[in-house]
């Protein structure tokens, strides 16, 4: 089990929230790469034109959230917090909850948008599979 820093108890939630975020991306880069793997399988297969630019443009929306620069945002807030917990650098505890909310607003919005498109993609894929709606 990995050890924790010894940070203060101001900026340990911090921490805490940042590992939990950078272990849920990880989760969210092995979903997407299953994703575009289903949607690869399933455009091979379409006659139907609707269709088949409907699962394209789910493909390319699934894309361009994988491109969402979510990492570095992460480690430079998880190198900020370390360099706090070593003493490199004094703890800035206004600029660390304001950096945390950006970060909050950032992965919500990325964690809303990837549920709808995920729910889109399953929906595409079952008609497609079972001929349609």
């Amino acid at each position: 089990m990995e050890t924790l820093l010894p940070v203060s108890s101001r900026s340990l939630p911090y921490y805490v929230i940042v590992k939990r975020w950078s272990s849920d991306l990880e989760f969210f880069r092995l979903e997407t790469d299953f994703l575009r793997q289903l949607l690869d399988r399933y455009i091979s297969r379409l006659q139907d034109v609707e269709h088949l630019h409907k699962l394209v443009k789910a493909a390319k929306d699934l894309a361009d959230l994988q491109k969402l620069e979510v990492d570095e945002l992460l480690a430079g807030q998880l190198t900020q917090l370390e360099l706090m917990a070593e003493d490199v650098i004094p703890e800035d505890a206004d600029a660390l909850a304001s950096s945390q909310m950006k970060l909050e607003q950032f992965i919500t919005g990325l964690t809303q948008k990837f549920r709808a498109l995920k729910q889109e993609i399953f929906q595409l894929v079952l008609d497609t599979r079972y001929g349609g709606r």
